[in-house]
């Protein structure tokens, strides 16, 4: 081998050693590349209990979990913004790695650029006393979102640089007074169970069991809370937001407590109950110049600054108690009820059972099918009558009310609970009516629109189902207009075959089966107009009826075996007159019925014959 070919040789393995040399510099191994597809370790963000950021400038903010709360440590101590708190364990948690790099690919100035020298932003995750995440920031790359990020090593390591992709800076770079919690109280309403508002003129306290129990006035009377206007009270209450906060003097480090004895005019202390948690939070409102001013000043017992807040309708806070009192004459859960009963001076007692969902009335000894239409019209009308007035809270002599003797009384009773009676009254001139609770002291005066929708004739409460049965039971129909012939169709419910004789002559084949088929069915759900309540014209006129329907029934689905007759008799409401309603009555039933000339028709006026062909 000549020296020529020496020197071609040596320069290309040396040019070749330049080359891997730079690849392994420049470019990442394959442990680096599976290192950024796997992106940082992940940690549990439910489980972080504290914060530390350590800004470029040295200024820290630390943040600690408090039960359900997170608390601002440092640089000064109140309750956190919880959104921004969780705004940064998350985006700390979704950072991506877009290339490892290393302070060797960079000189002095470029380095410098990366700002990782100095990092704007170091961050520390703790879950109890175990670090689960740390990382530092450097400056923005040249891409959105890109920054450049430092990962410290153990002791007597190198940290792990890397450009990286996320949000945690946009959040980073929050000044330090926004992570104070806007809210002067931030807390679901469906928590808290209990209200306290106490002004110069007394005290208001409204409490519930839970959230899906209703509000009661406990003081300075005892009486249903208003779900409206207390939910109202509460909707202001938890959008105060605090627009400036200023270290309040306080003895030993402790906010100052409210004196409750002596409070000013113009102020008022409201505490706030949860159950759920186990909490109460108290503070101290400072009432506005004027309705429209939206700015005041509060203290509270859990945070130690003075506040400047602003909220809507905070003037609507100095409430009178009966601005909360509950405005409905009645809260009644219509699916818990069981029993519903009217008593008065002009009919016998109305008594309506539900049960399953179905209502029934005791009527002549047995409980028949209730109209539960008209049930669910005279709850929802108990339930939205407004009360025109609080007439009396307590009242020692009930006969200028007309209750000392009341001329109406409703009684319901929920699943589990006690019966509820409520009574009803008038003054001597019967122009005002008025209302009261058996167990109550209070009085309410109420319009007498409410009465109708409480109808006293058991009659009104019967169903309009006056007639049910199922079409396998089916054995026979007569329809009998006047005094004419009647047709009798027979029907077979094992093969749902019709037979038909008129004046003894079989016609079953002039008979349109369709039409048979609808005219059982409309009977089988008989259903009628109304019922009446003056029952003397109605039973001269049916002792000469219009129509009469018989229907013979037995056993469903068989054809022979015993049966029972229903006779079914109309009249028109004036004697030989076509008229819009027509009396009826099933015969045995002392009960009569109103029904319409168009329903009627509906049910016996076509005709069951095939048209004849026309020659």
């Amino acid at each position: 081998m000549n020296t020529r070919t020496t020197v071609i040789l040596f320069l290309f393995v040396a040019g070749l050693g330049a080359l891997i040399l730079g690849i392994e510099r420049y470019f990442p191994s394959a442990q680096e590349l599976r290192e950024i597809k796997r992106g940082p370790s992940r940690f549990e963000k439910d489980k972080v209990t504290r914060v530390e950021v350590l800004t470029g400038d040295n200024a820290a903010l630390i943040l600690k979990r408090d039960g359900a709360s997170w608390l601002v440590e440092s640089p000064f101590t109140d309750v956190a913004d919880p959104q921004k708190v969780a705004a940064l364990i998350l985006t700390l948690d979704s950072v991506e790695w877009v290339e490892r790099i290393h302070r060797e690919e960079f000189d002095d100035s470029e380095w410098l650029k990366t700002g990782l020298d100095k990092p704007r932003h170091k961050v520390r995750l703790l879950a109890g006393d175990t670090v689960v995440h740390e990382s530092w920031f450097g400056a923005s790359a040249v891409i959105e979102n890109n920054y450049y990020m430092g990962i410290p090593g153990k002791p007597g390591e190198e940290p792990a640089w890397y450009l990286g992709k996320s949000e945690a800076p946009l959040v980073l770079q929050i000044p330090t007074a926004a992570w104070r919690d806007p809210k002067l109280l931030r807390l679901p309403a469906e928590v808290i169970t209990g209200i306290t508002l106490t002004q110069a003129s007394g005290q208001i306290v409204l409490t519930r069991a839970n959230e899906h129990s209703p509000w009661s006035l406990e003081k300075p009377l005892r009486t249903r809370g208003s779900k409206e206007r207390i939910t109202e009270l509460l909707s202001t209450l938890l959008n105060i937001e605090i627009t400036e906060a200023k270290d309040a003097p306080s003895s030993n480090g402790t906010p100052p407590k409210a004196d409750t004895s002596a409070l000013p005019a113009d102020e008022i202390k409201l505490i706030i109950e949860s159950k759920p948690r186990g909490k109460s939070y108290e503070f101290t409102l400072k009432k506005p110049a004027d309705d429209k001013q939206t700015n005041t000043t509060a203290t509270t017992v859990w945070r130690k600054p003075v506040f400047t807040v602003a909220a809507k309708n905070l003037a609507s806070l100095w409430v009178q108690p009966n601005n909360l009192r509950d405005h409905l004459l009645a809260q009644i859960d219509g699916e818990r009820l069981e029993f519903l009963t009217i008593h008065s001076k002009t009919h016998p007692e109305v008594s309506l059972r539900n049960e399953g969902g179905s209502w029934h009335l005791l009527r002549h000894g047995n409980w028949d099918t209730a109209n539960g239409e008209r049930v669910s019209r005279c709850l929802n009308a108990l339930n939205t009558h407004e009360i025109l007035q609080f007439t009396a809270d307590t009242a020692a002599d009930l006969m200028p009310y007309g209750l000392d003797d009341p001329f109406q009384t409703v009684t319901w009773t929920a699943s589990r609970e006690k019966p509820v009676k409520l009574m009803f009254g008038h003054n001597a001139e019967s122009t005002q009516f008025f209302a009261k609770y058996e167990h109550e002291p209070f009085i309410y005066r109420i319009d007498a629109s409410l009465l109708p929708s409480l109808p006293t004739d058991g009659i009104k409460w019967k169903g309009l189902g006056a007639l049910r049965f199922t079409t396998f039971a089916l054995r026979r129909i007569s329809l009998a207009l006047g005094a004419n012939t009647p047709i009798i169709l027979n029907y077979n419910p094992v093969t749902a075959e019709w037979k038909a004789t008129r004046g003894g002559r079989d016609v079953s084949e002039e008979i349109d089966r369709v039409k048979a088929d609808q005219l059982a069915g409309n009977l089988a759900k008989f259903t009628v107009q109304d019922w009446a309540v003056d029952r003397s014209a109605a039973i001269e006129a049916l002792k000469t009826p219009f129509l009469t329907i018989q229907i013979v029934l037995g056993e469903p689905g068989r054809s022979d075996g015993p049966v029972r007759e229903v006779e079914i008799l109309f009249s028109p409401t004036q004697p030989n007159a076509t008229t819009a309603f027509y009396f009826g009555q099933v015969k045995g039933d002392p009960d009569i019925f109103y029904m319409t000339r168009n329903g009627l028709l509906q049910i016996a006026g076509s005709d069951i014959f095939k048209p004849k062909p026309v020659k």
